[in-house]
């Protein structure tokens, strides 16, 4: 049984989702995206969010009240690529800081359709180096929700290309896995979808992915390599159109003898653990004893 709240906030997605014009929403997060990120002052000091400038990318970090440095964490934010982190992204990470000892690094990396995946890939290698100087690699988790998902899975493949260490564990939560969403099993999701809107998604990962191919791994990791990688989370809900790339990617691994933790929640929607919902609390336990094993 599902909770009353995740049932409302369900249907106050749908009352709020509108038709997009994909090529005008594109140039409207172009001039969005051509100034710098502005943290509302209102959460930094809620939440006592520091901005570190020591990094070529605006990059902000959130701490436990005692022992912050026992996990690093590396949290990429979601948003089709082209978006810069909602409220809510906020909201769930200090509730994360407040049941883990941790220090989280919350890179904003360059978006589309200003910069190409090259850009960010780069960018949050900058912190990940820096992680890296500062703690065990088991001990730091790269945590990532929608597009941040499927860049938090390519950025741990592309480690693995270059030789560099990977972390402990790599947190997805409703992952873009295939931007270009050619799933033909997608179809049948498009009605159960309350946030997302298939055209534009594929309008934001061709800017995403520039002079790419879709299938690169790097935009679309679920062509990438499995082995060798940190231990994989996955959290997706029933009622996204993630979910047939998501099941896909859980075979795929099994396929390759790669144990991955799959949570799949039943009528939930699209990175439902950032929601206020009773759900929310439960992958927030399940993530926190992931991270602390």
């Amino acid at each position: 049984m599902r909770s009353i709240r995740s049932f409302l906030v369900e249907r106050l997605l749908f009352l709020n989702k509108k038709k997009i014009n994909a090529g005008e929403y594109m140039e409207q997060r172009r001039v969005i995206n051509s100034q710098p990120y502005e943290l509302p002052v209102k959460l930094q000091s809620k939440y006592k969010i520091s901005q570190d400038n020591r990094f070529p990318v605006d990059t902000y970090i959130l701490k436990s009240a005692s022992q912050a440095d026992a996990k690093q964490i590396l949290f990429i934010h979601g948003g089709g690529y082209v978006e810069q982190p909602l409220v809510w992204h906020w909201h769930s990470l200090h509730k994360l800081t407040q049941q883990l000892n941790s220090k989280v690094y919350v890179p904003v990396y360059p978006k589309a359709p200003n910069y190409q995946v090259m850009d960010a890939v780069l960018s949050v290698l900058s912190v990940y180096k820096h992680l890296l100087e500062n703690g065990k690699p088991e001990n730091i988790v790269i945590m990532g929700d929608s597009a941040g998902g499927g860049l938090s899975l390519a950025f741990a493949q592309y480690l693995s290309e270059q030789g560099l260490p990977q972390p402990g564990n790599i947190i997805l939560l409703s992952p873009w896995l295939d931007i270009t969403l050619s799933n033909p099993e997608i179809a049948n999701m498009l009605d159960a979808e309350p946030m997302l809107d298939w055209e534009t998604l594929v309008e934001a990962g061709k800017r995403y992915a520039g002079d790419l191919p879709g299938t690169h791994y790097l935009v679309s990791p679920i062509y990438g390599k499995l082995t060798n990688l940190g231990t994989i989370t996955l959290f997706i809900g029933t009622h996204e159109f993630f979910l047939p790339d998501a099941r896909k990617f859980r075979e795929l691994a099994s396929l390759k003898s790669v144990n991955i933790h799959y949570y799949e929640y039943p009528k939930m929607n699209h990175v439902f653990p950032v929601f206020p919902i009773p759900e929310a609390k439960k992958a927030l336990k399940q993530i926190v004893d992931i991270i602390q094993r």
